[in-house]
């Protein structure tokens, strides 16, 4: 049979191809034509934008956007990328099916529905005779539609579940909107394309219930080998539990739309629950500066659950945590291209068992801790407990990386935690009130072991004298030098030489490692395992741990 690709997939297909084209080209002979950024978003959905940038594309001195854009011209003669809905389809209604077949099949609703009926098995089989995508959009064969993929766009609404039976693919920005429910089955596969995320919702919940050897994988749609960072937006889950902000819509979504909208005076609500999940290759540019995370949680109360929670290769931060309540355990960040694990606007959660691995060629801070950027002394104060982490980075030459900056007045208690690696400093205190909240007890350190950082190995702080003073006097060596606060400085916690593996990483220390010492016992309470009564995420000496099996560290 031959293959027939539409128009409009093969054009979405070439403007992703040309954003990329401008990501990768470094403009040192003007070849861009003063286009710094192409919003992939506005790409899709601004014909003027579109046009202006395919015309400056087919004059580029870069030969291969020139290329892309002469052939872009040809595709884009109407001016006009996307489909129209169905006058047919009730407000709210998902749109869930490639757009060039949807008006085919009549928009038919398929996302709770575990096989499809004969009759839309025929009218399938008449048009997947004669349509396929390739690319952006997946090859859609009788065999997919019927037994692999469903497509989702818009909204969900209602009650509605995703099983492993089939991977479920993210087109746009798809919202489960206020009310309703979405769980995720233990080995679901869901994929985004470029442009998409999943956003739930302030008053909607998300049930994400993976297992240790089935886990809920969100990932790229590319095909394994031509995956990256970035390729599509992420997991955002929005709540009603207290900000330090008057109001506060999520990044990446307009204002003018109240879905992307959070915070409020329920500090005990629930956005649902993720577990046993990784998020891989997510986080796509926005605009220039304005990234979407791997995950972002935003105003999530003390009810939500994430636990056993993988986030890979993200192009902005791994998780980011806008005010809020939510705790969090046994967390993985890997590879983000910018801070692992970052906080704002007042999140005052627990944190116990988690890992991060910086890589050498990426990223900025294993933490970054805010309070409010405008208001460092804005109410409730960012304070989250953190215990048994494990930070690690190969002391990179490319990069400059520190385990931890805290600043714009947030507080914290920080206890348990191995740093190794980093090839800038350990712990960078920033700003008047964030120095201030160490001599209230807001902000504290204790129980840690500090080894081989900076460009000799031993550069735990910074030089921050005159010119270079970023916390009005602040003295992070005499501060972090305290016998009380039993932190051990070059003390090799002996972890495996595989800790800083991009592929295969292990970060359980040897048995008889320092790690097994002069560690905090952990708060009394459901939440906390007071049994970890080590430093680190990892008990020394183990030989299996609670990373193995669920995580994955795919380079592409």
């Amino acid at each position: 049979m031959s293959t027939v690709i539409s128009p409009r997939a093969r054009l979405v297909d070439l403007l992703w191809q040309l954003k990329q084209a401008y990501d990768q080209s470094n403009d040192k002979d003007g070849s861009l034509h003063d286009v710094r950024f192409i919003h992939f978003n506005t790409l899709l959905n601004d014909d003027g934008y579109r046009n202006e940038i395919i015309a400056r594309s087919a004059l580029s001195k870069n030969r291969k956007i020139k290329q892309l854009g002469m052939q872009l011209q040809q595709l884009n003669l109407d001016g006009v990328l996307l489909h129209k809905r169905s006058s047919n389809l009730p407000a709210g209604e998902p749109l869930i099916l490639n757009p060039d077949i949807a008006e085919t099949l009549g928009q038919q609703r398929r996302s709770n529905r575990p096989t499809l009926p004969f009759a839309f098995a025929l009218v399938a089989l008449v048009v997947m005779a004669s349509l396929a995508t390739s690319g952006y959009l997946y090859r859609h064969d009788l065999r997919a539609m019927i037994e692999g993929r469903e497509v989702i766009q818009n909204s969900i609404v209602g009650v509605h579940v995703w099983g492993a039976d089939r991977t479920w693919v993210l087109d746009g920005l798809v919202f489960v909107e206020p009310g309703s429910t979405l769980t995720i089955e233990a080995g679901a596969q869901i994929k985004g394309l470029p442009g998409s995320a999943l956003i739930v919702t302030r008053g909607a919940q998300i049930f994400s219930r993976g297992t240790a050897t089935q886990p809920v994988v969100f990932s790229s749609a590319q095909p394994q080998g031509a995956r990256r960072a970035g390729d599509w937006g992420g997991v955002v889950l929005l709540g009603s539990a207290p900000i330090n902000k008057a109001s506060a819509n999520i990044e990446g979504i307009s204002e003018s739309d109240a879905r992307g909208q959070f915070g409020g005076d329920a500090p005990e609500s629930s956005c649902g629950l993720l577990e046993y999940t990784r998020i891989e290759f997510a986080g796509y540019e926005i605009s220039s500066d304005n990234e979407l995370n791997g995950l972002t949680l935003g105003g999530c109360g003390a009810g939500t659950i994430v636990r056993y929670v993988q986030v890979h290769r993200g192009l902005d931060d791994g998780i980011e945590v806008f005010g809020g309540n939510v705790d969090m355990t046994h967390l993985v960040i890997t590879g983000a291209n910018d801070d692992s694990l970052d906080w704002d606007m007042g999140w005052r959660g627990r944190v116990q068992f988690m890992v991060i691995e910086q890589y050498s060629s990426v990223g900025d801070n294993a933490f970054e801790g805010d309070n409010n950027k405008n208001q460092p002394d804005a109410l409730p104060r960012s304070a989250p407990t953190i215990y048994n982490a494990t930070l690690v980075s190969p002391r990179s030459r490319e990069k400059h990386h520190r385990a931890m900056t805290i600043r714009h007045g947030s507080g914290g208690e920080f206890r348990n935690i191995v740093v190794q690696g980093f090839s800038g400093e350990s712990i960078d205190i920033r700003g008047t009130e964030s120095a201030y909240n160490t001599l209230t007890g807001d902000l504290s350190f204790a129980n840690m072991l500090i080894y081989d950082i900076g460009s000799r190995g031993i550069t735990w702080f910074e030089d921050e004298q005159m010119t270079r003073d970023d916390d009005d006097g602040f003295n992070e060596r005499e501060y972090f030098s305290q016998a009380e606060r039993k932190i051990a400085f070059g003390t090799d916690p002996m972890l495996p030489r595989e800790s800083t593996s991009m592929t295969q990483p292990s970060f359980a220390p040897a048995t008889r490692s320092p790690a097994r010492n002069n560690a905090a016992r952990p708060p009394a309470g459901e939440f906390w395992d007071e049994a970890a009564d080590y430093i680190g995420a990892i008990k020394p000496g183990s030989l299996n741990s609670w990373v193995d099996n669920w995580t994955a560290f795919p380079i592409n």
